[in-house]
């Protein structure tokens, strides 16, 4: 069965609000976070509210390696690649969803099960 257009819309903001997110500490985290706790109780929304914050601790823990690594070694570069490649597949997941199909990120951890 195919997700409802709002159980697609609510997958799109867990997967997009993260960029948002970015501006306060560990918002990035907390947005999809809250989908998945107190949004609607249906299996696509948890599914894809669970894969944005994993796909969201992964890439603050990336972040915080990244970012002391750029600085000491290997330079911007490093960053920009993982700037690319967070809004990329953030991006793709949101298309993916509005299209009633599941995303699953490249990648990452998944620590929530």
């Amino acid at each position: 069965m195919e997700p409802s257009r709002d159980d697609r819309n609510i997958a799109i903001v867990a997967h997009l609000a993260p960029i948002f997110g970015y501006l306060i500490a560990i918002g990035q985290i907390l947005i999809p976070l809250l989908i998945y706790i107190f949004g609607p109780d249906r299996l696509f929304v948890k599914e894809q509210a669970k894969e944005a914050l994993n796909a969201q601790i992964s890439y603050t823990l990336y972040w915080l390696l990244a970012i002391p690594l750029a600085f000491i070694l290997i330079g911007i570069p490093l960053v920009i690649i993982l700037a690319i490649l967070v809004i990329w597949t953030m991006i793709a997941a949101a298309i993916a969803v509005s299209e009633g199909k599941s995303y699953r990120y490249p990648f990452i951890f998944r620590l929530i099960r």
